[in-house]
């Protein structure tokens, strides 16, 4: 019987640590042939985009050097035609953006499984190893002895015991890690799926641009007829009728909202006044941020918003007294979510972060973020959070790309939707000194 007991405990602690190496030698990312593979797709992927990027850069330098040129025709069709190449190439830097996030996912998928694979194996060599102990334990100490022909065999049984104790603790660590280790991977894919929606986002914007681009030169060149004496008259015109600049449709695409430029400018001086943002460059990135967003009035939150800001929504709405389920959200689009509120289009949870300094700044409590005078004010509070009420044009530029890809901002993929911004605010700004005469 000594001898059962004895080859009984050896085996199984034996098999125990034998299936815990197995795991960790199958499953170890040292053993996928792939790898390789992945990491060769990768680099050729990051070297298209690093070539991209070096024709994008050549053309900015030109689209910077004929913006220093006087106003002829010809420098204003090649200006286009610099734009129209650089968009072109955003669009194709942005594809390739996109494809390597979607690598991304695919490896963070694979790490998820994995580790819920491991976390799996270690809970049944838990489950085993106190099943061991627990069988040990029906016998006692005195059964033991007599049940054991050597003195040998209860040292060995003994030691089998400690082993497989050792083996419980070191799994059940095993396990704590694994936790930690399956909540991290979920985070980063999580972010990266927040990332590729800040692409496909971009690239719809992207997309709008270079057909505006085109729709510009299109309609220069058939004002002008080609003769640079029309276009002259045509600048004369255009700087000389401040009444028709004032009466400028300024147009919210996304959230259906329209005015015109001069009511826009007092909505936006009105912040300026509060934060000390400049209200040419707010007018830009509220512009911007509509052009690519759907219809405020066509989402509603259950089916269009996120989970994380369902109970925002429900808590803006009961301060409002409004019902939930009648109160318009942006519509999800094909890719990522919708639910976002408002002239700003902030989400719920978001706008909660805000709320309280729009309430000071304005004295509006609760605040409102579809009151245009709220919305406005909320959007400078976080543009000048940013940087941008110093006013110059880097601050701006760069506060312009954290309202958009928030730590992103540095990634010169984004690059495209500050200077967008910022082109835009130099044309709003040239309207509004104008009409200010």
């Amino acid at each position: 019987m000594g001898k059962l007991f004895k080859n009984k405990f050896f085996h199984e602690a034996t098999l125990l640590f034998a299936a815990g190496w197995f795991f960790v030698s199958v499953f170890s990312p040292f053993g996928f042939a792939s790898a390789t593979l992945a990491d060769d797709q990768k680099n050729n992927l990051r070297q298209q985009i690093d070539e991209i990027q070096k024709q994008i850069d050549i053309y900015r330098a030109n689209i910077s050097d004929l913006q220093q040129q006087g106003g002829t025709l010809k420098r204003e069709i090649s200006l286009l035609d610099s734009k129209i190449k650089a968009a072109g190439l955003e669009i194709r830097r942005t594809a390739l953006d996109i494809r390597a996030v979607e690598a991304g996912i695919s490896d963070k998928n694979l790490a998820l499984g994995q580790a819920e694979l491991k976390l799996d194996r270690e809970r049944q060599l838990l489950a085993e190893y106190v099943r061991a102990v627990y069988e040990a334990d029906q016998q006692g100490t005195l059964e033991m002895i007599l049940g054991n022909e050597k003195l040998s065999d209860i040292f060995d049984r003994a030691s089998s015991l400690q082993n497989i104790q050792k083996g419980m603790q070191e799994s059940m660590t095993a396990i704590q890690q694994s936790k930690i280790t399956l909540e991290n991977d979920r985070q980063i894919l999580e972010d990266r799926r927040d990332e590729m929606n800040q692409l496909n986002v971009l690239q719809e914007i992207q997309r709008r641009a270079l057909a505006a681009q085109q729709n510009d030169k299109k309609n220069l060149l058939a004002q002008t007829k080609g003769q640079e004496s029309n276009y002259q008259a045509l600048a004369r015109k255009a700087k000389a009728d401040a009444e028709a600049i004032r009466k400028n449709l300024y147009l919210l695409e996304g959230v259906g909202l329209s005015m015109t430029l001069e009511k826009a400018y007092q909505y936006a001086k009105q912040a300026s006044n509060l934060t000390g943002i400049r209200p040419a460059f707010l007018l830009a990135v509220l512009k911007n941020e509509s052009s690519w967003g759907e219809k405020v009035g066509t989402g509603t939150w259950r089916r269009d918003m996120h989970a994380r800001d369902q109970q925002a929504f429900v808590q803006i709405c009961d301060s409002l007294n409004l019902d939930p389920d009648k109160t318009p959200v942006s519509r999800k689009p094909a890719y990522g979510w919708g639910g976002a509120m408002g002239p700003a289009q902030f989400l719920p949870t978001v706008w909660l972060s805000y709320a309280d300094k729009v309430a000071q700044l304005t004295g509006h409590n609760p605040p409102d973020p579809w009151n245009i005078e709220d919305a406005f004010v909320a959007a400078s509070v976080k543009l000048t959070q940013a940087g941008a009420a110093a006013q110059t044009y880097n601050a701006e530029w760069k506060a312009a790309q954290i309202y958009f890809a928030g730590k992103r901002w540095n990634n010169p993929t984004y690059s495209f939707y500050g200077d967008k911004v910022m082109e835009m605010a130099g044309v709003i700004q040239d309207q509004l000194n104008i009409i200010a005469r």
